[in-house]
């Protein structure tokens, strides 16, 4: 008779937390789920889960416990907290794995604090990346790292929950500044997206239109091709909360301070996801920046889906659009992948990751190699002085429509400090 699997304590039953933990349930895992809302609790126990009132409850007869809550903020008290914290309650040698994405630092602290009070307890460093469809399917991307033997003893919970798992070297917060590497590209993407699209329809495009002929050059993105259908009918969505990319990006530009490494273009998106989050939108999907954008005319894009303009009415034509996406697709892989090679982590694995993930874009496709040759700077790219003359052209054309380029402008500071 093949092994029992073990006991899994889940905490955190989000919209990405539910379908891990649903997922694990009904692959064989005997799974104790836990929130501070009782919704999904319960419908957790609908589906046959045990659930249990506290951490320290979850964890007691668990091998694992799972820890899939929004911020460090969570789960410090989840599992410190003296009454109803985890940590008290866990049996001897158990895990835990932490999926939330956070700091890298905070990976060292937990073990740090673990040590003093559990150092029995093992500790994997594991965020995941994917989305809620790909957790309820069990075919996320699972970046994890810490010690071999223990990354060794967590693998059947581990490549349950995944189609692709990575083990990140280096030890524990490994996995965690891999995940923050492969942010900066969703970050700036996702705000790109919605910086593309409002020019299309302030330009008076057809944005069906723009979309699907963007979608096949070379300045799309994963992201752009993900979230803009949503732009285009909003009944299709919402996909992803802008709390959640403002929280992801939030840790990198932290992060990035402490190491004195400059993100520029990320720090623009970051200001962006801020002013979203202070006015109130932070629950909405993260197409909800095109407000930014277009402040007087919120659905705007979704209005022109069957527009016949006259092209040359704006003179703003596909073209420049496409060679705006370019421009802020080139900065971000040199900033991010020069970030990466100052984490110390595997450039050739990072390229697989992004590759396949939700960051990817054609622009790091195609100049990956001769940035990485050219030690990550612009100059690297073939035909780049060409191109800087092209995207500045753009650039000055939008202006005209006083439309704000928030992001490329940004990109088009960094082609002057490489190229100068």
């Amino acid at each position: 008779m093949p092994a029992s699997k073990p006991t899994v304590a889940f905490a955190g039953l989000g919209a990405m937390g539910y379908g891990m933990a649903a997922h694990l349930l009904n692959s064989g895992f005997p799974v104790v789920g836990y929130d501070v809302y009782s919704p999904p609790m319960d419908r957790f126990a609908a589906q046959g889960g045990a659930v249990a009132q506290t951490p320290r409850e979850a964890v007691k007869e668990a091998e694992f416990l799972i820890c899939m809550v929004a911020t460090s903020v969570q789960a410090t008290p989840l599992i410190f907290d003296k009454i109803i914290g985890a940590v008290q309650g866990l049996r001897s040698d158990a895990t835990i794995i932490m999926c939330a994405t956070v700091a890298p630092v905070y990976i060292e602290e937990l073990r740090k604090r673990l040590g003093e009070i559990r150092p029995d307890v093992r500790l994997i460093d594991s965020p995941v990346s994917g989305g809620a469809g790909r957790a309820a399917d069990g075919t996320l991307s699972i970046f994890a790292s810490g010690e071999e033997t223990h990354l060794d003893h967590a693998s059947l919970v581990l490549e349950c929950m995944s189609s692709k798992l990575y083990r990140i070297a280096g030890g524990l917060g490994g996995g965690s500044k891999v995940k923050m590497i492969h942010q900066i590209f969703a970050g700036v993407n996702i705000a790109m997206a919605s910086e593309a699209m409002g020019l299309a329809a302030t330009a008076g495009l057809n944005t069906r239109e723009a979309f699907d002929e963007l979608r096949i050059r070379d300045g799309n993105s994963w992201m752009f091709s993900n979230r803009v259908p949503y732009m285009l009918d909003p009944t299709l969505g919402p996909y992803s909360a802008i709390d959640i990319i403002a929280k992801d990006v939030a840790i990198i530009t932290k992060t990035s301070k402490e190491y004195g490494f400059p993100l520029p273009v990320l720090s623009t998106a970051a200001q962006l996801y801020i002013l979203s989050v202070s006015s109130g939108w932070g629950k909405e999907d993260d197409c909800a920046l095109l407000r930014l954008y277009l402040p007087r005319q919120f659905d705007l894009v979704h209005e022109l889906v069957n527009a016949s303009p006259d092209p040359r009415a704006s003179g703003i034509t596909i073209g420049d659009i496409e060679t705006l996406m370019m421009g802020v697709h080139l900065a971000a892989v040199s900033e991010a992948m020069s970030f990466c090679e100052r984490l110390s982590i595997d450039v050739d694995l990072m390229f697989e990751i992004v590759s396949n993930a939700a960051g990817s874009s054609n622009i790091f496709l195609e100049t990956f190699a001769d940035m990485r040759n050219g030690a990550w700077s612009l100059i690297a790219v073939k035909g780049i002085d060409q191109f800087r003359r092209r995207f500045s052209e753009s650039i000055d054309r939008v202006s005209e429509l006083q439309y704000p380029l928030f992001m490329s402008s940004a990109a088009l500071q960094e082609f002057h400090r490489h190229l100068g």
